[in-house]
């Protein structure tokens, strides 16, 4: 062997071997903890990670099952995200070089979530993609949004972020709904109180969401869902801010409710109010329909009409 290629050979051999030897000889628990405390300290208080067993999944990867996060603000935990395995892999060279480059697969029943994340100086890239997802998998949705949402769904998302220039940030989502329901629920209206929602088709085949991100908006190209109790269609704007809640909206579309649906309404809601609305009824006798304002306090219209916030006559 000639010695200049002995002289690279010979030390990169000892480092894999040496890595090597470390990779085995780790103790899985104290990858465990390390996993959980972690994950915890990136949620903060208020959240519990919990995980059944750790295993070593090539050089730089573990593999992880019956992965759970619980909210324990109740004083009980209540399940929050679950996944019945998770594969983390880690670039190596990416990680020696200090922009590491994580890639995962997550099982979720049915569902299979895979993406890679990798991280840089300027910010982070991430491409995902997910087939038959089912937002009852997310537990969390529930809690927050009280409505029981089952779905069968699929999809690409990928993003670049600029954090020194975040509006130079751009990314894609496109996801096909193939199946969205609801099961009973009770919708929180605020001061209102609630209100009860049966079981809904609430949209089929057909339905989907296509988004662009650049220069500090979201681009909404189709917001539609189709097939169900539930029409809509909408496009327009959603304009980024550091806080979610702070995130502008300027959105323009129509909607229809089933037979179905308006048989649930009719009876409660103000007569006044429910015959100025279907005044408000157009081509195709679909009705117009515009959401603006921020996140936290949107301003939703049908033509002349408020309907979020509600506004009796």
């Amino acid at each position: 062997m000639p010695k200049a290629l002995a002289t690279i050979l010979y030390p990169l051999l000892f480092i894999f071997s040496f890595l090597f030897f470390i990779y085995w000889m780790l103790p899985m628990s104290a990858i465990k903890s390390r996993i959980i405390g972690g994950v915890e300290s990136q949620l903060g208080p208020g959240f519990e990670i919990k995980i059944g067993e750790v295993k070593t999944s090539w050089l730089t990867g573990v593999k992880i099952t019956d992965f759970a996060i619980f909210n324990m603000e109740s004083g009980k935990a209540s399940p929050w995200l679950q996944a019945q395995s998770l594969k983390v892999h880690v670039g190596l060279f990416s990680l020696l070089f200090g922009s590491p480059k994580i890639s995962f697969d997550a099982k979720m029943d049915k569902a299979r979530v895979e993406g890679v994340l990798h991280k840089s100086d300027q910010g982070f890239s991430f491409e995902g993609s997910f087939n038959h997802f089912d937002l009852n998998q997310i537990p969390a949705l529930r809690a927050l949004s009280g409505l029981h949402l089952t779905s069968e769904m699929e999809g690409k998302i990928s993003v670049d972020y600029d954090a020194k220039q975040p509006l130079r940030t751009v990314g894609n989502i496109d996801v096909t709904i193939d199946r969205l329901m609801l099961k009973a629920s009770e919708l929180s209206l605020g001061e209102m109180g609630s209100f009860p929602l049966p079981d809904l088709d609430v949209s089929g085949a057909g339905s989907l969401v296509k988004a662009s991100i650049s220069k500090g908006a979201m681009q909404m190209d189709a917001l539609r869902l189709k097939g169900g109790d539930l029409t809509l269609e909408l496009t327009g704007k959603i304009f980024l801010a550091p806080v979610v809640s702070h995130y502008r909206m300027n959105l323009q579309g129509n909607f229809q409710f089933s037979q179905k649906l308006w048989g649930l309404l009719d009876p409660i809601l103000p007569g006044q109010w429910l015959e100025e609305l279907k005044k408000q009824k157009g081509a195709n006798d679909n009705f117009p329909l515009s959401i603006s304002g921020q996140f936290a306090s949107p301003q939703i219209y049908s033509g002349t009409v408020a309907i979020y916030p509600f506004k009796p006559f």
